[in-house]
Order: C-alpha cells, then structure tokens, then sequence
C-alpha cells in the first residue's frame, strides 16, 4: 500500500472551479496564474501562496483558455463567451481584446516567438492570431467537432490541435495547411503535448488512456496507455521531457516516465476531480487546480519511481485525501535528479514490461502540445465549497524556496507567412 504525496502549498481565493493553471516568471519570482468559472483571472505568488494584486477581471463568463508569456508580463485568457482578453501582469489592465470566437475558447498558446497565439473553441475552430495587430492569421474549421486542445511544437514550426472527434491534427505554422493525415483516437481528445526535441506528440483522452505518437511519421508508438480509470481533463510534460503529469476526473494527477511510461513517484491524490495541471519552469513543482475552487502545489524534487505496473482502472480508487493507501507494487528507486539527461529519443517506445497497454496493433499516420481544455461539469455550475478532505499541506524547508531561478529562453523567428484573409477585429472596449 502506497500513500499519496502531501502539496506543500495550497492556494485559495477562487470561489468557483479551477479551469486551468500555468507558471509564470515574473522578474525573479515564480508565480502561478489561474483561470476559474467564477469570470476572474488571478495570480499568485508561489512561496507565499498568497494572490499578487487585484484580480484581472474583464471576463462576463467563465473563463478557460489561458496562456502566459515567457517573462511573464502578458496574460492571455479564453471565455464561455468566446472572448480572448489579452493582458499587462503588472498593470492588471487589458491591453487588447480578440473576439471573432462565439464560444468557449478552452485552450491558447503561445508561439515560440510570442508573435502569435493559437487559440481553439467548443464550435470545432483553431484560429491563430498576430498579438501586436490583433489581427486574425488563420481561421482553421477542418476539425469535425469541438477543439479541446492546442499546443506549438517547440520549434515553433507546427501546431497541434486536438479535438471531440477524436482527432490529433498538425498544421504549419507558417501556412495554416494541415500536416499529413489524423492521429485517430478511440475517444475525444482532452489533451496534447509535444517533446522538447519535437519528435513525440503525446496525447490523453476522455478514455483515460494516453497515446503516443512519432511526429515525423504519424505512427503510434506501441499501444495507449491505460492511466486512468475516468476521463483525462489534462497533460503536463516537464521540460527536460522525461516526465509526463495527467490530472483526472478520478481525483489524482499522475507521474509517468515518458521512456519507460512506468509510473513515477507517488500519486498526487485530490479530493475531487482535477481539471488541470502544470509543471515548473525548472521541473521541481507540480500546479494542480480542481473543481473543489483550490490550487494545490506539490514538490516532486525528491520523488522516486515507486511502482512497476501501471495500474489497472478496476484499481483506481479515489482517496478522500493525499494519505488514503492505494495499492503499490514495489520497484527499485530511480532519482528525480535523472530529469536533467538528455530528452529521450523515440527508440524503445514499444511495450516495456511491467506496463499495462490495451491490445491493439500499430497504427501508421503519414503526418509530423500544456494544454488541453479543462473539465467543465454544466450540471453544476454553482460555487464548490472546499471539501473538509482538502490535503494537508507539507512543509517545505527553508532552502526549498531557494532553488528557482528565473527562467531564460531566448526567442526564435517563425518565418513570416503569406497571411489568409484577415477579417477584422471588432473592438469590444
């Protein structure tokens, strides 16, 4: 029997469910930025816990979509109403608004050049936009159904888009043309992420398994994997890519080894569905936000592989808090400070033993990820009172603050595309 690691923060202020969380560098600072069903947009500082400022309010609906720039100084967030509101993190105040969606942006991104965001919505769109003109890059319909999920390659040359159609689809940044034939799915597509080296596109579904895919070619690497007993609502990979976190609807998010996508470390075990989860710009903190109105931060520097099997989903059972026993199966432990190596490549991604796969053969895609659109429950869209279950927080050392330093990546140009016909921007403000 295993227990779950305790968060060593939580942060508490929204008053209705958690849509989706990133970190942000801000400065020397690392923050976390949310979006939530109660209309508002916070930011928090990650070693006090406590909100930074005002809230960034401007939303009439509940807002999803969320995106933050590399030094943190511009939020973007994604409403029900469709609306895109692009923000100054130090003024609180809306520098621009986008508005050609109708519904439910549930998922933006960034370029690598920060020139362009790609935002997706509930009506089965993608569309790209100029940041600066605010102007509409590419309006992109192929989709069959709702886009759930949007993700730029690290390069910045492709973007992923995901989709109730059960669908993964590439597209060219620079054009907007899509990229060799559909990744096909068994369920819709919840979440997409893309390794740090371009070559692997990972995928979570509403089946709660996760797909892996070789972008050059289209073809899934080995069968999915069966890592949740209900719906996936989101995907994180850390940024040395060794590492993949999937957050449920059966209350926990999970660690896994994306070589030998053997289970790694504890569960991180919440008491309601989780809608959304992140990793640190260094890798250390994993951001968790839920339908119970919380944010949970967790600390897995020390984390080790604990677990040899994946488990079964008839043995997924949801704990009321992060000290309920699961069952463990026992393994020798691999250090959290291998996160440093190299990203790994596609070889051996076949079906390691110990994992638990569903049966089903190879699937070859003539085609070439964090965020996915977060778990919305309609039947009830009331305010969630935190549980009295809510995790016990651990408490970090005194160094434990010291390790992050802000994150540096310098910027490379996407080259500049014949644009499509740009409608034009209605101007809300």
């Amino acid at each position: 029997m295993e227990q779950s690691l305790p968060p060593i923060r939580s942060l508490r202020g929204h008053t209705n469910s958690v849509q989706e969380v990133t970190f942000s560098n801000y400065g020397n600072q690392l923050r976390v930025v949310s979006t939530s069903n109660d209309t508002t947009v916070r930011i928090w500082d990650v070693e006090t816990g406590n909100q930074v400022g005002i809230l960034l309010e401007g939303h009439r609906s509940a807002t999803v979509g969320l995106a933050v720039s590399i030094d943190g100084r511009r939020i973007v967030s994604g409403d029900d109403d469709g609306k895109i509101i692009i923000w100054d993190a130090e003024t609180k105040k809306i520098v621009r608004v986008l508005s050609h969606h109708t519904r439910w942006v549930g998922s933006i991104r960034f370029s690598l050049d920060e020139k362009r965001i790609a935002s997706t919505s509930y009506l089965g769109t993608l569309k790209i936009w100029d940041v600066d003109a605010g102007e509409l890059v590419f309006d992109i319909d192929d989709h069959q159904s709702g886009v759930r999920t949007v993700a730029y390659s690290p390069n910045g040359m492709k973007v992923a888009s995901g989709s109730e159609d059960g669908t993964v689809r590439i597209w060219s940044a620079t054009t907007g043309k899509q990229q060799g034939q559909p990744l096909v799915h068994d369920a819709v597509v919840r979440a997409v992420v893309w390794s740090p080296d371009n070559r692997l596109l990972i995928s979570a579904c509403n089946d709660g398994q996760i797909y892996f895919w070789s972008a050059p070619t289209g073809a899934q690497l080995g069968s999915s994997l069966h890592a949740h007993s209900e719906s996936i609502n989101s995907l994180a990979i850390s940024p040395s890519g060794e590492l993949i976190a999937s957050a449920s609807r059966d209350s926990t998010v999970r660690l896994w080894n994306t070589t030998t996508r053997r289970p790694f470390g504890h569960v991180l075990q919440h008491s309601g569905v989780v809608c959304t989860v992140a990793f640190s710009p260094n890798g250390q903190l994993v951001a968790a936000g839920c339908m119970d109105n919380m944010i949970y931060l967790w600390d897995i520097s020390r984390e080790t592989v604990t677990a040899t099997n994946a488990m079964s989903p008839l043995s997924l059972a949801s704990a009321s808090n992060p000290i309920s026993d699961l069952d463990q199966a026992s393994e020798s432990a691999t250090s959290v400070s291998h996160l440093a190596s190299p990203t790994p490549s596609l070889a051996g991604f076949g079906q390691p033993d110990g994992i638990e796969f569903h049966p089903g053969s190879v699937r070859s895609r003539h085609s070439v990820a964090s965020p996915s659109l977060p778990f919305r429950d309609y039947s009830n869209p009331g305010i969630i009172a935190a549980s009295s279950s809510t995790p016990a927080l651990a408490t970090p050392s005194k160094s434990f603050w010291r390790r992050f330093s802000t994150l540096n990546r310098s910027s490379a140009s996407v080259g500049t595309s014949k644009r499509w016909k740009i409608p034009r921007i209605d101007n809300i403000l």
